[in-house]
């Protein structure tokens, strides 16, 4: 992940009335309200062509239709660019897990039943966070750092193998092989990324193996030193019971069988309570597994393609609008300057250390025909200029002759 994102975190809102507070000129809020209007509306098709791609690889849809799953990764990856998404790889995510998560879970985890996941991040952020652990006896601020958007792709094998059918039943009830799973979260220590792994399970940290077994053994001890002798008066008594040659039952003989049963009993009741304690704790790990999950989680599936589009026309508008309005400002320059006056103002309005993406705001403008290009500086074309060519663009995507 690099240092500088290319994600904008503020709102689009938040956005126009800082550029207009620099008061370029009153017509400004016009141009952004029709050209959000006008990348709304071209966006619309990106969003129907995902959909579509992306229904036959559903888990939850019933489809007879073969999955296109390369053409529906490659549509996504270049939305997730548009919306500034960077990929983590999958290496990052272990080496992360292995040098401890906020949670304080020892995870592992489990591919069976996946043939390829995928974490892609955007909107780093440094935080402290207040970290308990100890029972909460021992708290202390750690340096951290959020991840804004989350975004993890799960590709389902198409064949599923015996040794991997349950496994696979455990990530979803009734998947369909082949299928793709999205998952999108929201403000994800970076620590914490394995913990949304699909096939992530808690397992036990050395510590507590040590609480749980050292008493285990302790306690355990003496009772296995006597299991033998009660066995023994067992085997006697039952002998007798059973008319065994040589074998005599007498009172004496019952009150040690009785003694040595209870003995048993009370090595059953101690094993029986150690294995209620490991299975506790692995629940309070489970839960703090699914907390994780369930408190960070924004949509699932289908859900995710909506999200994910918008995103990506959110941040279309806010690079055509730095990137116009830095120019009608600054009068023309070339791209490196406009470049380097856009982050200038971000990181004065707002303390944003931002890697403009100059390219994607500059082609949009092009092709929009706001800015004008005489060798190697680009010049904004006034506001009123500017309305009227988007009104026209507006006007082609409904042009309709009443002639025929």
């Amino acid at each position: 992940m690099p240092t500088r994102d290319t994600f904008i975190p503020c709102s689009k809102s938040e956005l126009a009335e800082a550029l207009k507070a620099k008061g370029v000129d009153t017509q400004f809020g016009e141009v952004v309200r029709l050209l959000t209007a006008v990348l709304h509306y071209e966006t619309m098709d990106e969003l129907e062509r995902l959909r579509a791609l992306y229904r036959p690889l559903d888990p939850t849809e019933v489809s007879a239709a073969l999955p296109d799953a390369p053409a529906f990764m490659r549509e996504l990856e270049s939305v997730l660019a548009m919306a500034s998404f960077t990929e983590y790889p999958a290496s990052d995510m272990i080496a992360a897990a292995e040098a401890g998560n906020l949670q304080d879970l020892k995870v592992r985890t489990t591919d069976a039943g996946v043939s390829r996941i995928r974490f892609f991040a955007r909107g780093a952020r440094p935080a402290k966070l207040d970290v308990r652990r100890f029972w909460g006896l021992h708290r202390t601020m750690v340096d951290s750092e959020i991840l804004d958007d989350v975004l993890i792709v799960i590709e389902l094998a198409k064949e599923v193998e015996k040794s991997t059918a349950k496994a696979l039943a455990r990530i979803r009830r009734g998947v369909r092989p082949g299928a793709i799973l999205l998952k999108h979260f929201g403000d994800v220590p970076r620590t914490d990324l394995v913990t949304l792994h699909p096939g992530a399970n808690p397992a036990m940290k050395r510590r507590d193996q040590l609480i749980l077994g050292v008493p285990a053994v302790a306690g355990g001890i003496p009772l296995l030193t006597q299991l033998g002798p009660a066995l023994v008066v067992i085997f006697t008594v039952l002998a007798a019971v059973f008319g065994f040659e040589g074998a005599e039952l007498t009172d004496d003989a019952l009150k040690r069988a009785l003694a040595a049963l209870s003995g048993l009993v009370a090595l059953g009741a101690f094993l029986m309570r150690q294995r209620l304690k490991f299975d506790r704790q692995k629940l309070f790990y489970q839960k703090q597994l699914a907390d994780t999950v369930y408190f960070h989680t924004i949509a699932n599936n289908a859900g995710v393609i909506d999200g994910l589009v918008g995103a990506a026309e959110d941040q279309d508008c806010k690079e055509a609008m730095l990137a116009y309005h830095t120019l009608l400002a600054g009068g023309p320059m070339t791209k490196v300057a406009l470049d380097h006056a856009v982050e200038a103002f971000l990181r004065d309005a707002f303390a944003m250390d931002v890697d403009f993406e100059i390219g994607d705001a500059m082609a949009k403008l092009e092709r929009l025909k706001l800015v004008t290009l005489e060798g190697d500086v680009y010049k904004a074309l006034s506001t009123n200029d500017a309305l009227a060519r988007l009104d026209e663009a507006w006007d082609g995507y409904f042009s309709y002759n009443q002639n025929g």
